[in-house]
């Protein structure tokens, strides 16, 4: 059986009460928990560094948080988002382990030298020889991505958190394949596995030199500038003359010091949603 299989299989059983978990599984899962806590709520501030999690992401954004920019200051509530995301990665390693997947190594530091910079990650999970990494995601996200037989595709046209990158880098640094990500519907419950390409070579090979090229940006302080444009408001398809941001720039928290006052936070005239305009809304 493949993993979705093997993990439906364990979950079925489980709900007739035909199963068990070994408590060595649930003391391990219990120790990641404590993990994730004190990761979460007990780390200092840390400092800008080139990651593997990190370096896919756009460049614009990471110049900004390398240079120390005013970021937005987030809601209270975030914390408690990641700090539920590193829970659910947790769990669904617990699920993993109880599902009888093959699964050769968890939560591995890893290094890969990138130009003349070595770069640091930590990566999920490798099963069938194969390195996958495991996401927490919307329902939305995992709806339009994770679960679709095209979610690998999907995600080349639209990576804003560089997870193409990460994943290949994971899986170059241990010279073996990447097998794509386990996703986890925090809305439903539901599991989904992306499957990376079995001949993946060639996008191996684009993931680390964009990486690469990001990195020495960033070692080398290369001049800033933005990696995107702003963006033509369309409604029913007929643009109504404003400008606003592009979609990567609304969820970044250096928008104003990236845009300064070129952009201000209003009501669509059209609807009862607010977005980023570029000058008043007409």
């Amino acid at each position: 059986m493949d993993i979705k299989s093997k993990i439906d299989n364990f979950l079925s059983k489980a709900l007739d009460g035909e199963t068990t978990i070994d408590e060595s599984i649930v003391e391990q899962f219990g120790e990641r928990c404590k993990d994730a806590l004190r990761k979460q709520f007990n780390n200092d501030k840390q400092e800008f560094s080139i990651r593997m999690s990190s370096i896919g992401k756009p460049l614009c954004q990471q110049q900004l948080a390398k240079q120390g920019a005013d970021a937005e200051r987030p809601a209270p509530s975030l914390k408690m988002k990641l700090a539920y995301g590193d829970l659910v990665e947790a769990l669904v390693m617990a699920v993993l382990e109880a599902s009888n997947v093959n699964i050769e190594s968890f939560q591995e530091k890893v290094e890969y030298k990138l130009g003349n910079t070595n770069i640091k990650g930590t990566l999920d999970v490798i099963i069938d020889n194969k390195v996958y990494d495991i996401k927490s995601t919307s329902k939305y996200a995992f709806d339009m991505k994770f679960s679709r037989e095209d979610g690998f595709q999907r995600m080349l046209k639209d990576d804003p958190f560089g997870y193409i990158s990460q994943g290949y880098l994971y899986a170059a640094a241990m010279k073996k394949n990447f097998g794509g990500w386990i996703a986890f519907n925090k809305e439903t419950g539901a599991i989904a596995i992306t499957e990376a390409p079995e001949k993946g070579d060639a996008y191996q090979v684009k993931a680390i030199a964009d990486a690469r090229t990001n990195a020495e940006a960033l070692v080398n302080d290369v001049n800033f500038k933005r990696c995107f444009n702003k963006e033509p408001e369309f409604v029913r398809r007929k643009a109504t003359g404003n400008y606003t941001l592009h979609v990567n720039c609304r969820y970044c928290k250096f928008k104003k010091s990236c845009w300064g006052d070129d952009i201000v936070f209003r009501k669509n005239p059209r609807g009862s949603t607010y977005r980023w305009y570029f000058g008043e809304p007409k």
